[in-house]
C-alpha cells in the first residue's frame, strides 16, 4: 500500500522534486567552483613563496653542497639549484592560478613576492650589494607602482567589457 502511494505523487511534489534536483546540482557546480577557486588561490600563494624556498631549506639542511654531474656548470650548489628549479615552476603556478581563475587577491602576495626579487637583483646587478639602497628602492616602487596601476586599469577595462 505504501509502495502504491508513493508511485502516484501529485503533480506538485514532482515538481518540488525536480526543484530540489537543480539546487542540489547548482550547489555541487558551486562548491566545484569554489573548490577549483581555492586550489588555484593556493597555486599562486605557494608561487609567491616558493622563489624563496632556497632560503627556508637553508634554515634546515646545508645549501651549500655542491651537486655533482652538473652539464655546463663547474658547480653548482644546492642552493642555487633550487632557486632555478623554483623560477619555472613560479610561472608555471602563476599561469594555472590565473587559468582557472584565483582570487584576485592572491596575486598581491606574488606581486609582493616579486617586489622583493626585483628588488634584491636591482641591488646585487647594478650596486653589487645585498644591502638597503633608496635609489634602487625608489626606482623599482615607481615601476611596481606603473605595473600595478596599469593592471588595475586593465583590470577595470575587462570587467566592464564582461559587464
Amino acid at each position: 500500500m505504501h509502495h502504491n502511494q508513493s508511485q502516484q505523487t501529485p503533480p506538485q511534489n514532482k515538481e518540488q522534486r525536480v526543484q530540489e534536483k537543480q539546487l542540489i546540482r547548482q550547489n555541487r557546480i558551486g562548491l566545484s567552483k569554489l573548490i577549483i577557486e581555492i586550489t588555484a588561490s593556493v597555486f599562486v600563494i605557494i608561487s609567491a613563496i616558493l622563489p624563496f624556498l632556497n632560503n627556508i631549506v637553508g634554515y634546515f639542511i646545508d645549501v651549500t653542497v655542491q651537486l655533482d654531474n652538473n652539464a655546463g656548470v663547474r658547480s653548482l650548489d644546492l642552493d642555487s639549484a633550487i632557486y632555478f628549479l623554483s623560477i619555472p615552476v613560479c610561472m608555471i603556478l602563476l599561469a594555472l592560478g590565473g587559468l582557472f581563475r584565483a582570487n584576485r587577491f592572491t596575486f598581491y602576495a606574488a606581486l609582493i613576492s616579486g617586489y622583493f626579487h626585483l628588488s634584491t637583483y636591482v641591488k646585487f646587478v647594478f650596486f653589487n650589494q645585498n644591502k638597503i639602497s633608496a635609489i634602487a628602492d625608489a626606482a623599482i616602487i615607481c615601476l611596481l607602482l606603473v605595473i600595478i596601476v596599469l593592471v588595475f586599469l586593465l583590470d577595470r577595462y575587462y570587467r566592464n567589457l564582461s559587464a
